[in-house]
């Protein structure tokens, strides 16, 4: 995979300041929910968004702090997670999120063509209700203004009040990802 805007950084060409970082997200991605995409090329350089943080680690160290902490937030399944995730990705074209993403969702149990509808921006009609719910919170915060009230009373009596906190702090997760990968317009990887 090659990357237009910033250099992919090899394991020997790393900084003193990188070399932490790099290990950290070594460490991370060896979890089950980076199995199935690229994460690494072949040489050991990151691509997609730790291909990027590693350029900015003062940054970097705070962002993977708060990604952490809205990864491991309770109150919403992981299909409804995929589904925030592609909607953001979807309503942006983040090419790498929605590449990562895909084989994750397909784990969830979504099935192809809701992925490609979310992908594409689109809202699949038959989602359950609270994935359903997750997805136009998620569109409404995207679309900028407050959440409606309908739209705020409905997802909280549906997923709780930690669920509807789950999708909002995802769907930031995602933007700063996706913000980050189509700033440095980071490309798909490898299939694994």
């Amino acid at each position: 995979m090659i990357n237009l805007r910033l250099p992919l950084v090899s394991p020997a060409e790393l900084s003193a300041e990188q070399r932490p970082l790099y290990e950290a997200f070594e460490a991370s991605t060896r979890a089950v929910e980076y199995q199935g995409f690229e994460v690494k090329n072949a040489e050991g350089a990151f691509v997609g968004p730790w291909g990027v943080m590693l350029h900015f680690p003062d940054l970097a160290l705070p962002l993977g702090r708060f990604i952490g902490l809205a990864q491991r937030l309770d109150g919403i399944s992981e299909r409804a997670r995929q589904v925030v995730i592609l909607t953001v990705g979807g309503r942006f074209n983040v090419a790498y999120e929605l590449y990562a993403h895909t084989p994750l969702a397909a784990r969830a149990g979504l099935r192809t063509d809701q992925i490609a509808a979310l992908s594409a921006g689109a809202r699949p009609a038959d989602l359950s209700e609270d994935e359903l719910l997750a997805a136009d919170v998620a569109s409404a915060l995207v679309r900028g203004g407050p959440v409606p009230g309908p739209l705020y009373d409905a997802a909280v009596a549906e997923l709780g009040q930690d669920g509807f906190d789950a999708v909002v702090f995802i769907t930031v997760h995602y933007l700063v990802l996706g913000t980050l990968l189509n700033a440095y317009d980071v490309p798909v990887g490898s299939a694994s």
